[in-house]
């Protein structure tokens, strides 16, 4: 039952379709591109916000097939302990939050005009 939960968050993961920004664009005046600059990262901040958490979820999958294999060993435990890991991909997700946090402020200010 635990296999078939993994099985369907990755499949959501890997499957989420790109943000659709298009009704935003409209609402914003094409006075200047500085909008349009403003949505492009916006957009970009949540494709690696979405990369990032696959990424960190594919570590959780990992950790669980392991912990669910009867024929895990030492070894296979250590190298998911000690190797590949989220916590580079966590700081990362960080920053990258933090930068679309500062693009939602940057957005809604626009929205005010």
């Amino acid at each position: 039952m635990r296999r078939e939960a993994t099985v369907a968050r990755r499949r959501v993961v890997a499957t989420a379709a790109p943000a659709d920004l298009a009704g935003l664009r409209r609402r914003f005046p094409a006075q200047g591109d500085r909008d349009a600059v403003v949505l492009d990262f916006l957009e970009d901040d949540l494709a690696e916000t979405r990369g990032s958490l696959s990424e960190v979820s594919r570590y959780l999958d990992d950790v669980e097939a392991a912990l669910g294999d009867a024929g895990t060993d030492r070894g296979r435990l250590l190298g998911l302990a000690l190797g590949r890991g989220p916590l580079e991909q966590l700081e990362y997700l960080s920053g990258v939050v933090q930068n679309l946090r500062r693009r939602l402020v940057q957005v809604s200010a626009r929205m005010g005009r």
